[in-house]
């Protein structure tokens, strides 16, 4: 492939790596840099950019130009802004000083081709004149769609109806300025043709390191488990769902059982669900050991876009999953195989008390998993399907 000199904008910054927003476009450069040359612009909301923090990016061999994100400051500017035809999300990250950055250097460089990470960098690549892509991950209209019809508290679910109508604008209309949308499943692609059928729509779905997600064989495996960040309002309303609706039928057949939740900034409300049932791992440096160790995965997800990379993460260190139809969107396991799949409370249940029972049950699940996760969504899988969008963006493949 021709070397490349690509500009790509980042709303998070990459590292540590927590979260598809940070996994996906971290492995993304990584891939990119050992090909072309790479300038990344990158917000960073935190308290200190250490060297450390620094390093783990640079030393993938690109240009880094960091942008200090304040939350309240971002936040009040979005506020003074509220009565526009963007959505919170666009408004919060659309800063003067990052697009002063993208003008400075669309101005000293000759860019190949330009990345935007998530719609919440599309603004500053709108009416540049060379060939980009949007990588939207998702639908995000959809999205805010089934929060807020999934959404029980009157905050959380003003919120995503303000943010869904404005979406619902907004988004179909962002996507004209790019040459090609990439989206992580067939559905989310399905989905916003259904909202603009005229754009240039890409599958580019979400990877996992094979290499660092693997079974343990000599681990015992034993109770329930789910991961993720728990500041995140899907992820606490999946826990309070396992907690209360899940688990307690579960415990009818083994009274002994409990549940694990390890990840990222729990809230208060997730804390408080600390008990003799409920264990609590609070931003635990890796994840790997605790799906080495975990009987099944339990995943009662309530959503209609994008990828789950926990389960992708989990089903490559073959720990069975029990999740929704919705939960296997982009992944595409087949139920009983290498996955199980049921939508209400009281199937999952059902599934998982199955899985606990059948020893070789869950050994097939297991191994299946995994070997359906190697064959599908390794990154070297992922960065095939990029290096094809690139070519035709870029104009390589006439």
């Amino acid at each position: 492939m021709k070397k490349l000199n690509i500009l790509f904008l980042l709303p998070r910054y990459p590292f540590p790596l927590i979260g598809g927003d940070r996994v996906k476009p971290y492995y993304t450069l990584k891939h990119l840099a050992k090909n072309h040359h790479v300038t990344l612009v990158t917000f960073f909301q935190g308290k200190k950019f250490t060297e450390s923090l620094k390093n783990s990016v640079k030393k993938l061999g690109v240009d880094l130009h960091v942008i200090p994100l304040n939350p309240v400051n971002a936040g009040a500017h979005s506020l003074t802004k509220l009565m526009s035809k963007k959505p919170l999300e666009i408004l919060y990250y659309e800063q003067k000083q990052y697009h002063e950055e993208v003008a400075k250097l669309l101005d000293e460089k000759h860019f190949d081709v330009a990345f935007s990470f998530f719609m919440r960098t599309a603004e500053y690549l709108k009416n540049v004149e060379i060939p980009n892509i949007l990588m939207a991950e998702d639908c995000r209209t959809e999205y805010q769609k089934r929060s807020y019809e999934g959404s029980k508290n009157l905050k959380q679910k003003l919120i995503r109806y303000w943010e869904w109508k404005k979406l619902a604008k907004y988004e179909p209309d962002i996507v004209n300025y790019f040459d090609a949308v990439t989206l992580v499943s067939n559905e989310d692609i399905e989905l916003m043709k259904k909202l603009n059928p005229n754009a240039n729509y890409k599958l580019l779905s979400n990877g996992v390191d094979i290499e660092k997600f693997v079974p343990d064989s000599k681990v015992k495996r034993q109770n329930l488990l789910f991961t993720g960040k728990f500041d995140v309002w899907a992820n606490e309303l999946m826990v309070n769902r396992i907690v209360n609706e899940i688990l307690p039928i579960i415990k009818k057949e083994f009274p002994n059982i409990k549940l694990i939740l390890a990840g990222a900034n729990p809230s208060k409300s997730i804390m408080k669900l600390e008990g003799d049932d409920v264990e609590i791992y609070s931003n635990v440096p890796e994840i790997v050991s605790y799906l080495q160790k975990a009987a099944v995965y339990v995943h009662p997800h309530y959503g209609g876009s994008g990828i789950q990379n926990k389960l992708l993460e989990a089903m490559s260190a073959g720990c069975p999953v029990v999740t929704t139809n919705t939960g296997n969107q982009g992944i595409y396991g087949t139920d009983g195989d290498n996955i199980m799949i049921a939508d209400s409370s009281e199937e999952i249940a059902t599934k998982v008390i199955k899985l606990l029972i059948d020893e070789e049950l869950s050994n097939k699940i297991s191994t299946n998993a995994r070997t359906h996760i190697v064959k599908t969504h390794s990154w070297e899988a992922i960065y095939e399907q990029c290096d094809n969008i690139i070519n035709e963006v870029s104009g390589l493949h006439e």
